[in-house]
């Protein structure tokens, strides 16, 4: 019944709601594969900060902000890698920028991605 329920709504949803969902799952998965440990630290963060994975596309500065409270200055080193595997995965090209910020960088791939698909 319940994938009955998630098919009809896949089908019926507008476009640029299902391109959000399908682009958070992106983000997720490319999150979970670079830190090996990932359940742990999201499930950390979702219980002991601000952060929400159901909110990462709409306030990625929260993540951002709380990763580099837990990993210090690593957490920018990470954030490229998350980075570089997101825009791979929506078959953008990704360009380090040092001035941008990564909700920087989540914005402009999250607007490329439902414009080109």
């Amino acid at each position: 019944m319940t994938a009955e329920i998630t098919e009809i709504y896949e089908i019926e949803a507008p476009l640029s709601i299902r391109k959000r969902e399908e682009f958070r799952e992106n983000l997720i998965e490319s999150i979970e594969e670079i830190l090996s440990f990932s359940q742990v630290i999201l499930n950390f963060l979702e219980l002991n900060t601000p952060f929400k994975k159901s909110s990462i596309i709409e306030c990625p500065d929260v993540f951002s902000y709380e990763l580099e409270d837990l990993f210090g200055d690593s957490a920018r080193g990470i954030e490229d890698l998350i980075l570089e595997r997101l825009y791979n995965k929506i078959n953008r090209k990704y360009e380090k920028d040092r001035s941008k910020k990564f909700e920087e960088y989540i914005r402009d791939a999250l607007k490329g991605y439902i414009e080109y698909y």
